[in-house]
């Protein structure tokens, strides 16, 4: 599909810095603010103000997919070893950390964040990837699980007495990173807002991602926190020693960037960007329809559209525990099968505005990622799917009558719709979907919890961690039962394993062309069904007739707020 943006950009000389950039959220709160923790697109547009990396991207006007090139960060340059294996990194000298310290940020700041990655309290939100490219972690980590959660002094003294081996800071300046395997995308990983420096004498006394933490975290990028009211707003305002010319990604416009989490629900946020009340939103996954028509009807510059490479699925309950009638059913293919024939998803596609919205998908790997060639292991007229050989595929599986499964969904209008369609389109297959809305705020908490009961998620989607080489994420990582397994923190509770997959995964890290390796991984788990592909959404978001400029950030797919600027 081509690529659709509809801007009013400036030149970068004709921008002014200056004001304050208004963001209204339909949820009540950020779903996270550590590094640690952040996993969502939402908490990654915020953390993109408050934290820096050794490398990252600086954010393109033209689309998510055209924001794909790396440029230092925190790091001024790095060396690689002749194998590929060890990265040496050099820090800039003229960086600090802003809030509730201000002293210069060294490199045993990343030492430190690196090593908060599996505290038993919350660890990293994607340590699948920490667990394959960093040597010693996975060591470190099971080390770590035995300490006792709640006890901060533990957890202080286990840090402080236990190192791991990949990772070490000779002087201030210098950080070395050693991985077993050679990675192509080791970089690409690094520049994820996991790694970002944490201030230990700060960290320490809280809880990741604890209240007080919020409040207290120190900031590595051009934004602190000034003001945190739990339910009610976050403000960030520019700190005063972030050094512009150290800082080749992030412009850092302007002075305040104000979330206010008071509106809780679609029409609430879109009525106060159309009234000028706010400037964006958050958690506002595609606008309301009849507001995309009117945008489009008016050729307002202030909808903005890209393809993005994220999507959503069906997810199986696939615990070893779960012996429910539904769960043992998705255990055999030509359940998952029938699943897929009975999904209709022309009309999924209609639930998201259209074309404009979102595309049929039929595979795991997208379209702006790495490996991607188009594939249909199971084809139907115009996506519209086939009862007909649904129901067949039942039969054959023992299922002459249908079945019944237990699904939930995300407790927003866009869920909703989805859900409700899938219930009345999957009855013509013989499937009964018994709906179960989750509140947002609980969701994954809800998908993680092992006690909680459900065969089906209508809830599943993915936004790629970086646009380009991210392939990772899903073969190598979500899928990758040598990556992620089964248990606590299994990534929608899929706990999907194919040894196969694994193996071409383990090619593909070290390969100097790893896409005709996740291309064949694609085609062999595509047609395994470890999920249900549904539709590849594209990034739509409307805006106040405040911005003075336009940017995309790869990292939040999503607006990049360092580098938007407000007509003055």
């Amino acid at each position: 599909m081509t690529l659709s943006i509809i801007s009013g950009a400036s030149s970068a000389e004709d921008l002014k810095p200056g004001g304050t950039l208004r963001i209204a959220s339909i949820q009540s709160d950020l779903d996270a603010f550590d590094p640690l923790t952040g996993y969502s697109i939402d908490s990654w547009e915020i953390l993109r103000a408050t934290t820096r990396q050794l490398v990252t991207y600086p954010g393109s006007p033209a689309g998510l997919k055209e924001d794909t090139t790396l440029v230092p960060d925190l790091a001024k340059s790095w060396d690689i070893s002749d194998d590929g294996k060890v990265y040496t990194f050099h820090l800039k000298d003229d960086v600090f950390f802003s809030g509730s310290t201000d002293r210069k940020i060294v490199a045993g700041d990343f030492v430190y964040g690196i090593k908060r990655f599996c505290d038993p309290n919350k660890q990293v939100a994607a340590i699948n990837y920490f667990n394959l490219v960093i040597s010693g972690f996975v060591d470190y980590c099971k080390a770590f699980s035995k300490v006792p959660t709640g006890d901060l002094a533990a957890t202080k003294a286990f840090i402080d007495t236990h190192e791991i081996s990949g990772v070490s800071a000779p002087d201030e300046r210098t950080l070395v990173i050693k991985s077993d395997t050679k990675n192509y995308d080791f970089l690409n990983i690094l520049s994820m807002n996991f790694v970002s420096p944490v201030a230990p004498e700060i960290a320490s006394k809280y809880f990741p991602d604890s209240l007080e933490s919020r409040k207290n975290l120190p900031s590595s990028g051009p934004y602190y926190v000034d003001t945190y009211e739990q339910g009610q707003k976050l403000v960030l305002k520019k700190a005063k020693n972030f050094k512009p010319e150290s800082d080749e990604a992030r412009k850092a416009y302007v002075d305040e960037i104000d979330i206010d989490f008071t509106a809780n629900s679609e029409d609430s946020v879109v009525q106060k960007i159309i009234a000028g009340e706010a400037d964006l939103s958050l958690y506002l996954d595609i606008p309301p329809i009849p507001t995309i028509q009117r945008f489009l009807s008016q050729k307002s510059p202030d909808i903005h559209v890209t393809n993005s490479g994220s999507a959503n699925f069906i997810t199986f309950n696939q615990r070893p525990e779960v012996k429910s009638e539904g769960a043992e059913a998705l255990r055999k293919l030509k359940v998952r099968q029938a699943l897929t024939y009975a999904v209709n998803r022309e009309h999924l596609a209609q639930t998201q505005a259209g074309s404009i919205g979102a595309v049929p998908l039929t595979q795991i790997i997208t379209s702006t990622i790495l490996g991607y060639e188009t594939f249909d292991p199971y084809p139907t007229e115009s996506y519209r799917g086939d009862p007909a050989k649904a129901r067949e595929l039942l039969a054959e599986a023992g299922y002459p009558n249908g079945i019944a499964f237990d699904a939930i969904y995300r407790g927003n209008a866009q869920f909703e719709a989805i859900a409700v369609t899938l219930k009345e389109d999957l009855e013509a297959s013989g499937i009964t979907l018994n709906l179960t809305s989750i509140p947002v705020t609980q969701w994954y908490a809800f998908i993680q919890d092992p006690k909680s009961h459900w065969d089906i998620s209508l809830g599943g989607t993915f936004s790629p961690d970086w646009q380009g080489p991210s392939t990772r994420m899903l073969l190598g990582g979500w899928l990758n039962s040598d990556a992620a397994p089964c248990g606590t923190g299994n990534v929608h509770a899929i706990c999907y394993s194919n040894p196969e997959l694994n193996k071409l995964a383990a090619q593909a890290y070290p390969s100097d062309d790893p896409g005709p390796i996740w291309t064949k991984a694609d085609k062999l788990v595509s047609a395994d069904l470890p999920w249900i592909p549904l539709f590849e959404k594209r990034k739509v978001v409307v805006t106040s007739d405040r911005l003075a400029n336009w940017v995309w950030s790869s990292l939040a797919v999503n607006a990049d707020i360092t580098n938007i600027a407000l007509k003055q």
